[in-house]
């Protein structure tokens, strides 16, 4: 059993979304997976209690609970567990990257965003695990490459000493859409864009924690 621990000091950057759509993306991949919701917000929750599929699993419960919780888990032939944890909460972030076998760091690429993450990077470096940044809803790519706000968001995040993931996910309403009844983007538009970003980022994070 792996586990991904998903953190962000800052709220707004889109943390649950990509937690929902990786859980999904990894059962589309075979494998038996645990949504772990331990931000107060409860947004996975919610999304969950809309869903038509009982896949992923979920349990929502406090951030302290966390090592139990894995604890209890670790016998129940899980491959994966995802932690949704809860922004502006140090004591959660640092227990999470603490027992995760890879952190995602998620955020927008915009400036103020980019000044924010410091204290999850701080968090994260640490506990010196496996971990990687993760530029989200982002202007889409153009036809020769991504935009430059991307490109430059990847130069300012050098400054933090942390890898940034190839992968960027786009800001496409289809992420919109497909949350509102409980599914991800691969259920709503297969072919679409929004879904192969998804999938490129599943196959990258999957090498990244060795599943």
């Amino acid at each position: 059993m792996k586990t991904l621990g998903v953190i962000a000091q800052k709220g707004g950057t889109g943390k649950t979304t990509l937690s929902v759509h990786l859980a999904v993306q990894a059962t589309r991949d075979n494998m038996r997976v645990l949504l772990l919701d331990i931000d107060p917000q409860a947004s996975a929750t919610a999304w969950w209690k809309r869903r038509h599929d009982e896949r992923p699993e979920l349990i929502q419960a406090q951030g302290d609970a966390l090592p139990q919780i894995l604890e209890h888990v670790q016998q129940q032939t899980y491959d994966l567990v995802i932690a949704d944890t809860a922004p502006h909460s140090s004591a959660d972030a640092v227990i999470c990257a603490r027992l995760a076998d890879h952190v995602m760091i998620p955020t927008r690429p915009a400036i103020l965003d980019l000044d924010a993450i410091g204290a999850t990077t701080e968090i994260v470096k640490e506990i010196s695990g496996s971990s990687a940044i993760v530029l989200n809803a982002c202007p889409p790519p153009r036809q020769f490459g991504e935009s430059h706000i991307v490109t430059e968001a990847r130069e300012a995040l050098k400054y933090y000493g942390l890898p940034v993931c190839e992968v960027a996910v786009s800001q496409r309403a289809a992420f919109s859409h497909a949350l509102i009844d409980g599914r991800s983007v691969a259920e709503f538009d297969s072919g679409g864009k929004a879904t192969h970003e998804i999938a490129r980022l599943w196959d990258n994070i999957k090498q990244d924690i060795g599943l």
